[in-house]
């Protein structure tokens, strides 16, 4: 071995793509392969499209899900966001249509 080089290995996360590098690689597909807890799951890249099936031990498919959760709360949280700022844009164009006197009774019939 070459004294030069460095022995460390940098471990790229399931949820990166190898091809592209996106960081939104989705599972797919999955199921235990034995009772030592490894998996076999298939996943895609929504990026550049890369597909995997591969078997995966218990630490990558936790560290995976984790970041998974993290990704589904990160979604949720700007969902809310959305919702919060179009209500926010419908209450003042409802206000301001009231206030022009824009809305009498007809127009819930």
């Amino acid at each position: 071995m070459n004294a030069g080089r460095s022995q460390t290995r940098v471990e790229i996360g399931l949820h990166v793509c190898p091809e592209c590098e996106s960081h939104l690689v989705q599972p797919t597909c999955w199921e235990q392969t034995s009772e030592d807890g490894r998996w076999r799951i298939w996943r895609r890249c929504p990026e550049c499209e890369w597909t995997s099936d591969a078997v995966h031990c218990e630490r990558e498919i936790d560290d995976y899900d984790e970041r998974l959760d993290f990704g589904t709360r990160e979604l949720a949280e700007g969902l809310k966001e959305l919702e919060r700022t179009n209500m926010e844009q419908v209450l003042k164009t409802f206000a301001a249509a009231l206030a022009a006197d824009l809305i009498g009774p007809e127009d819930f019939r």
